[in-house]
């Protein structure tokens, strides 16, 4: 590798670090706006919970991207053990005290971090989840983040995913950061929402390709008039 390849990836490696940090600040500064956030988690979530762990108690569970809690609340209710990561300190303040008012786990684990690099040991989890925040990374992040999931999942242990398709209405309308990520759509149900990735499912199931048992659904749904929203939901085991 000549000087020059050394300088084009020391500079592409840069340019990845400030996008990223410039997505977890877009994040924590949405969050300290204290928007509204679903209460429930989602129906898709809760029956591949009841379907693949009918005795969750003593289990382990780690959600990326963990925003206010939602999810986490969940997963304690059914009695798994927690831990989850956000890169927005308002996020992970405000999942502490849901988690709290509510009695649930003083023992669970949050951190504020980047989930491109996740601070757990090698098979940590039984299971690990992403509700739309993969999605919203670029695409050297997103195999970043999967090849993590990978390691601090158990051996047999399962990643539950839920990802915008790339049939969305306008996801790929935004200045383009690579072949399948844009920022600031410019219409659609995720206009101005920042860097947002569409994924095809060819793409997902080679990004799924050292797991086992892989499931790609898909669930779609219109926002208002003309908007359709089109999310894969993606299920798949460590081997």
């Amino acid at each position: 590798m000549d000087v020059a390849e050394v300088d084009l990836l020391s500079a592409k490696a840069q340019s990845n670090a400030t996008l990223i940090e410039q997505n977890i600040a877009a994040w924590e500064a949405l969050y300290s706006q204290n928007p509204r956030w679903n209460r429930y988690p989602s129906e898709e979530l809760a029956g591949f919970i009841a379907s693949r762990f009918p005795s969750p108690a003593g289990l382990s569970a780690l959600e990326i991207g963990c925003g206010p809690g939602t999810n986490l609340w969940f997963l304690a209710r059914e009695g798994f053990g927690i831990s989850g990561i956000d890169g927005s300190a308002t996020a992970i303040s405000a999942a502490r005290n849901r988690l709290s008012a509510e009695n649930l786990p003083t023992t669970s684990d949050l951190r504020i971090g980047n989930f491109a690099l996740l601070p757990w040991a090698e098979s940590s989890f039984d299971v690990v989840i992403d509700i739309q925040s993969i999605t919203h990374n670029t695409t050297p992040v997103i195999e970043s983040v999967v090849d993590e999931i990978r390691r601090v999942l158990k051996p047999g242990g399962w990643f539950f995913g839920r990802m915008f398709a790339d049939t969305t209405t306008g996801i790929l309308s935004g200045e383009t950061i690579d072949a399948r990520t844009t920022r600031a759509a410019q219409f659609g149900p995720l206009a101005g929402c920042g860097i947002v990735h569409g994924f095809s499912e060819d793409e997902l199931a080679n990004l799924m390709c050292d797991f086992d048992s892989v499931r790609l659904d898909w669930v779609h749904r219109r926002a208002g008039p003309a908007f359709d929203i089109v999310e894969w939901i993606v299920q798949a085991q460590r081997r």
